[in-house]
């Protein structure tokens, strides 16, 4: 979990002991109902940014943006249906050095990125870790007006860690 989310648990957390605090040490004074009133509406406001909170920490994927460079552990790529109208995903189970846990991604469905995972994936069978890098796209992307640049994903091979020697 990180400082952001810790903080942020803390606050949806304080926030309303905090109100209902206000309230009872306000309770005597003649806008006691106005301040009632208040903290009824927008304590549930708190409770739904809680449960949006633990939603990210519960393993479902993240919308987040990948890091830059990560370990991929693995992948599930759901292709767009036409006839659902369904826009297709792709979940990356990942792993970087700075988290114990591995963390799921999802992104929206790309057909390179969907080859890229495929190649990817032949490689992880052959048993060669895989480790992801994501690039900007390029500067010279002749893309429409309108339309998104697309963030790069490439894949190699992960270097092979060597043992120290025993001396």
């Amino acid at each position: 979990m990180s400082a952001i989310q810790t903080v942020a648990i803390t606050l949806v957390y304080l926030l309303p002991v905090a109100l209902i605090a206000l309230l009872l040490a306000t309770q005597s004074r003649p806008h006691g109902r106005w301040l009632l009133t208040t903290v009824l509406l927008v304590l549930p406001l708190f409770y739904i940014g809680h449960y949006l909170l633990l939603q990210g920490m519960q393993g479902w994927p993240s919308n987040m943006a990948l890091p830059q460079q990560f370990q991929l552990l693995a992948f599930d790529i759901s292709e767009p249906d036409p006839n659902t109208d369904e826009p297709g995903q792709i979940l990356l189970w990942t792993h970087t050095g700075d988290s114990e846990q591995p963390r799921v991604h999802r992104l929206a469905y790309r057909k390179g990125l969907h080859r890229e995972l495929v190649a990817a994936g032949q490689r992880q069978a052959q048993g060669r870790p895989q480790t992801g890098i994501r690039s900007p796209p390029p500067a010279s992307d002749t893309t429409a007006p309108g339309t998104d640049r697309q963030e790069i994903i490439r894949f190699k091979d992960t270097a092979n860690r060597t043992l120290p020697s025993k001396h």
